[in-house]
């Protein structure tokens, strides 16, 4: 029988997080004077939906990531792999943007959830490969 993996879990637990934080984060940036200038245009239509298709992207990842804790070993299906490495590129890279447009508290949460997503799959993979059989 195969372990689950704690690490795993936690970032599980971090996506569930990061997703209902996104959505409240929604919510307020959407209540902004400026942006309801623009209501029923096509930017707000589309900040809007862009904004909470990334909130389904976080609790899609935080599923995967807890189908991956309850069998590490998925890891080393080349298509789960390309899945955590595509995740961690995506999240690296919003970090990023966040930290040059100046918002620095996402950054810093996108960038702690990269992080931790990169230490638990790396964990998991890490320790498949220490136990695997020949």
């Amino acid at each position: 029988m195969i372990p689950s993996s704690r690490s795993l879990q936690v970032s599980a637990l971090s996506f569930a997080i990061l997703s209902f934080g996104h959505t409240i984060g929604g919510k307020q940036w959407t209540a902004e004077p400026t942006f309801m200038h623009i209501s029923g245009m096509k930017p707000w239509a589309c900040g809007i939906i862009g904004w909470y298709q990334g909130s389904a992207f976080f609790l899609m990842t935080s599923l995967i990531h807890y189908q991956w804790s309850c069998n590490p070993h998925a890891l080393q299906d080349p298509t789960n792999k390309a899945i955590a490495i595509i995740t961690n590129a995506l999240l690296w890279a919003s970090s990023a943007w966040y930290f040059r447009t100046g918002i620095k508290e996402n950054a810093w949460v996108v960038g702690l959830g990269a992080t931790l997503q990169a230490w638990a799959v790396g964990r998991a993979c890490l320790w498949q490969q220490g136990n695997a059989k020949d």
